[in-house]
């Protein structure tokens, strides 16, 4: 059973304040603009809608292949990923330094598919990234 104490709504406040810390990050707002750019993009969206209902038919029909290639090849759903790789690269290190702070043997899965090395890259709790978030 979970007991509420003050050290638990201590934690509950730092969280929030964590949370609306990380919201105003420019990598944040930029994700959160390649997002919109992305969905207000009218004819990606039909082209994505199409895809969604024959994604099945992806490796039977080649024009439905060619459509795949086009939504992945074009610039706001690049732009997109790229900013979505960046946000997980933040979160993942953030993760890190929380992990850090209870035991250096805790693992942090980074799981970062654009990262060097692919997702089977450095991932482990030592690895540190070009790209500092957090001091």
């Amino acid at each position: 059973m979970l007991r509420i104490d003050e050290k638990l709504i201590e934690l509950d406040d730092l969280t929030d304040e964590l949370t609306r810390a990380f919201l105003r990050l420019e990598l944040v707002q930029i994700f959160q603009r390649r997002q919109q750019a992305f969905a207000s993009d009218q004819v990606l969206q039909q082209q994505v809608k199409k895809l969604e209902e024959n994604r099945a038919f992806v490796t039977m029909r080649p024009e439905i292949r060619a459509l795949q290639q086009e939504v992945m090849m074009a610039d706001a759903t690049y732009q997109l990923k790229l900013a979505e790789n960046d946000m997980q690269s933040a979160l993942s290190e953030l993760a890190k330094k929380i992990a850090g702070v209870i035991s250096v043997d805790i693992f942090v899965d980074e799981n970062l598919p654009l990262k060097k090395g692919g997702h089977h890259g450095r991932h482990h709790h030592g690895a540190r990234t070009n790209q500092t978030f957090f001091p």
